[in-house]
């Protein structure tokens, strides 16, 4: 019988879920009311995604988008006997659900299933995982873009994603054919400045990894399999009542289960952390964070609360990881490298008491080696096939997708009215709102946003009303209509005094919404008419919710781009809404000379905001000279600055302080310099091969063989290999030294026929020059030196065979001087 082991505890969630929000109001009533008419295995599938999902799933979406995902795992079940075969909680998980993370829910399975059925016919459930990503990759290819995850149908629609939107995208797609699937995450690496995810999919008993919408011909292998060895924290995560026996359970985001899969990838070692106040003695209950040092701030990879003997224990990868407790008005913090550290103390005191002592603070943060621990290749002849293959995915895709547009959008802007008010909505939104906005939604914003527009016009603040009384989109949440809605929820009264004074509006929402923030999650929002009417919504749905409220009533509003701060405009200038928000303080920052800052890469300020610093978003501030001055709300920063070496470790400095009321502040950042023998790495290099110029076949091994070589990746008559080819010229006495070290790598003969590398050639006729088409060797040794392989020149030094020991890509100042200093400095091997 169709989950006999589970119908129990899904009936008594499902019952506690209608006592505590109310069967009588909604979005219960009319739950209920639905699921009364449904057969038993389809109303028990359907009460097991509303007790499980975030509760801004039963305000957002219709019973019948919940029903067509609970409908098709229905139809997997009866109709596939792997799937009915599935323990039940593997079933419930990871095929029935329609969540992966926080995306947007669209029906897509049952699509995607009629896509794909006969294309996995008579295969087992390895090659057709594979199958169902060659698929994917027909459909997709990665594209970044903002914050906000798209959903499948989405990404499958426009054809690109950034690595979570695709993840998500083929989850979904291995979930439509009976194939357990979910998301893991890197939230941040220790080696470089970003994170990444891929996908994980049951066969034969156990978990096997692939790289979304980036098939290969085997499981378990992808462009980040060394990469996610030197992690500290890779997870999943889970929406149900209890997860799977055997996982490791790091914690809980609200209605998500957070679940450690590092072992999986990386070395590992179980470091456990005991917190105590200023006698010494345990402290029970107190949060305990995980963090690992990325674009310049300290973000959390896990986070867990304290046992009754103050103790908390996490696996994690050989680096260092920053551990941080709180309690309210208290806090503790304790650098730990793993690698030679299992135990961490951490002392909580007053905050104040740990600001006021606090100097500038030098913090080594040490990347994890690299050890990979899946050693799975694909033979020679499966990567033969698996690189034709993806050429005829990539080229079916151009096909379909290169010229698509959103039919919505274009159907908005030929709208017969109102043409400059269109043109201006579409230009205030996002590239990403362009390709999934819906034609009647913007149609509902600008038939009661316009009315505002002629006293905006005459009062000679149009730009003003089109960012902060026309625009639909606040922050991330979903593009939903809600204007009309709002403005038939308030009666005349209400909407005059909101209009008198905007900060009333806070009043009224925190009076009428709730947060449940054990079942909900912040990053997915309900949306502000569904949030209003339902009286559910998290802490950063009522935000939106404000800012919502506020433009339908002509009230430009926003959240502040800087500090998410809620604002109004009051004659002149944005103010805070809460008096304890208000932009009274200064600060004004010096930076030293010949110094470079970009915000969220080498240095960061963040305010305590409840128990966790939240970085500012200064990326679009501009330096006047040597000084930036900020407004700030009072309250307690850290600054926090670092040099990323290119071996993946870091040199920081970090400050706390206190910035009072009223109080200008002054700092002066600076930067934590490096010695050559820090910046190196030690990586073995994968086989790869060039051709001279007769055609002859080059090896990896040929080229590094021999003590210290130089190996440059060009792109002739592009600037930024000029520039490392200008600093060859600038620098010939030295690059004379070791010129016979040197190889070029360039597609064609006729590449020597450039008149700057003709010119270096010349000037260095021992250079050795090589063949190669850059299609596979820039991918596969820019990621196995951790630089961006999509930027040319690419240069690598080796010291030994095979053995690579720097790597830069594109132009950075100095580069030719590192190279000189590293073939003068590090001893032959």
């Amino acid at each position: 019988m169709f989950l006999q082991n589970s119908e129990k505890k899904i009936e008594e969630e499902f019952l506690k879920l209608t006592e505590k929000l109310g069967a009588d109001r909604e979005p219960l009533k009319n739950i209920c009311g639905k699921l009364d008419a449904c057969d038993r295995d389809l109303a028990l599938a359907m009460k097991y995604l509303y007790v499980t999902a975030p509760y801004s799933d039963l305000v957002n979406y219709s019973f019948e988008d919940i029903k067509d995902f609970a409908g098709h795992g229905l139809f997997l079940y009866n109709h596939l006997e792997r799937v009915h075969a599935l323990p039940e909680e593997m079933f419930l998980n990871y095929i029935l659900d329609h969540r992966v993370n926080e995306e947007e829910v669209l029906p897509c399975r049952t699509l995607f299933w009629n896509a794909l059925k006969d294309r996995i016919e008579g295969k087992n459930a390895k090659d057709a995982a594979i199958e169902v990503n060659y698929w994917c990759a027909e459909e997709a290819t990665y594209h970044s873009g903002d914050d906000r995850t798209l959903p499948a149908l989405t990404v499958y629609r426009r054809g690109y994603g950034r690595c979570g939107e695709e993840s998500v995208f083929l989850v979904n797609a291995l979930r439509s054919v009976g194939i357990p699937a979910r998301q893991v995450y890197v939230p941040r690496w220790s080696h470089c400045d970003d994170n990444h995810a891929w996908v994980e999919l049951w066969c034969d008993g156990k978990w096997y990894f692939t790289g979304a919408c980036e098939p290969l011909m085997i499981l378990n292998k992808g462009w980040f399999t060394n990469a996610s060895s030197r992690a500290m924290m890779v997870h999943s995560r889970l929406f149900d009542l209890f997860p799977a026996e055997g996982e490791d359970v790091i914690g809980k985001e609200g209605a998500a289960v957070m679940l450690n899969q590092t072992a999986r990838y990386a070395k590992v070692k179980t470091v456990t952390v005991q917190v105590t106040d200023h006698a010494g003695a345990p402290v029970k209950d107190a949060q305990v964070q995980f963090q690992v040092l990325n674009m310049g701030e300290y973000y959390p990879i896990a986070k867990a609360m304290t046992d009754e003997n103050g103790n908390v224990s996490l696996v994690t990868g050989f680096g260092s990881v920053r551990v941080a407790a709180f309690r309210p008005d208290m806090e503790g913090f304790a650098q730990a490298d793993v690698d030679t550290r299992e135990q961490v103390n951490v002392k909580l005191i007053l905050i104040g008491e740990a600001v006021a002592a606090e100097d500038w603070k030098a913090v080594d943060v040490i990347a994890p080696v690299d050890t990979p621990v899946n050693p799975d290749m694909p033979t020679p002849e499966q990567k033969a096939i698996g690189t034709r293959r993806l050429n005829e995915a990539n080229q079916l895709r151009r096909e379909k997708k290169e010229n698509w547009v959103n039919p919505e959008l274009t159907a908005f802007l030929a709208g017969e009215d109102e043409k400059e008010l269109r043109q201006a909505m579409a230009d205030v939104l996002s590239e990403k709102d362009h390709t999934d906005c819906v034609c009647s939604v913007l149609e509902e914003h600008l038939a009661y946003g316009k009315i505002y527009a002629q006293q905006y016009r005459e009062a000679d603040e149009y730009d003003l009303y089109i960012n902060y009384v026309l625009n639909p989109r606040v922050e991330y949440e979903l593009l939903r209509p809600y204007r009309k809605g709002i403005l038939s929820f308030f009666t005349e009264e209400q909407k005059a005094a909101f209009r008198e004074n905007p900060a009333e509006i806070w009043n009224y929402i925190r009076e009428l919404i709730t947060a449940y923030p054990y079942n909900e999650r912040e990053t997915v929002m309900e949306t502000p008419y569904e949030c209003l009417i339902s009286g559910i919504g998290t802490e950063r749905s009522q935000k939106v919710l404000f800012v919502a409220i506020a433009r339908t009533l002509g009230i430009p509003a926003r959240l502040n781009p800087g500090s998410h701060v809620m604002e109004y405009w009051d004659k002149c200038q944005f103010v805070s809404v809460l008096k304890q928000e208000k932009w009274s303080a200064a600060l004004y920052l010096k930076k030293e000379e010949g110094t470079q800052w970009n915000y969220y890469q080498n240095w960061t300020i963040g305010r305590l905001v409840g128990n966790e610093y939240a970085s500012l978003d200064l990326t679009n501030r501009a330096w006047e000279g040597d000084t930036l001055e900020l407004a700030l709300i009072p309250g307690t920063y850290r600054i926090i600055t670092t040099n990323r070496l290119p071996n993946g470790n870091q040199f920081s400095w970090e400050k706390t302080i206190i910035v009072k009321d009223e109080e200008k502040h002054y700092e002066t950042l600076r930067l934590r310099e490096a010695q050559l023998g820090d910046m190196l790495e030690r990586i073995s290099l994968p086989e790869f091969e060039v051709k001279d110029a007769d055609g002859g076949i080059v090896t990896c091994a040929d080229l590094t063989r021999g003590g210290k070589k130089i190996l440059m990746w060009l792109e002739e008559s592009r600037e930024p290999t000029e520039h490392i080819l200008n600093e060859m010229l600038e620098h010939a006495e030295k690059f004379h030294q070791f010129e016979t070290c040197i190889s070029f790598m360039i597609r064609t003969g006729e590449a020597k026929g450039d008149p700057l590398l003709a010119k270096v050639l010349k000037t260095f006729p021992k250079i050795s020059v090589y063949y190669d088409s850059f299609e596979e060797n820039i991918e596969l040794l820019g990621r196995r030196m951790y630089v961006d392989p999509d930027k040319l020149p690419l240069i690598l030094v080796t010291n030994g065979e095979s053995v690579g020991i720097y790597a830069t890509s594109g132009y950075n100042v100095g580069t030719g001087d590192m190279l000189i200093r590293i073939m003068e400095e590090v001893p032959e091997m």
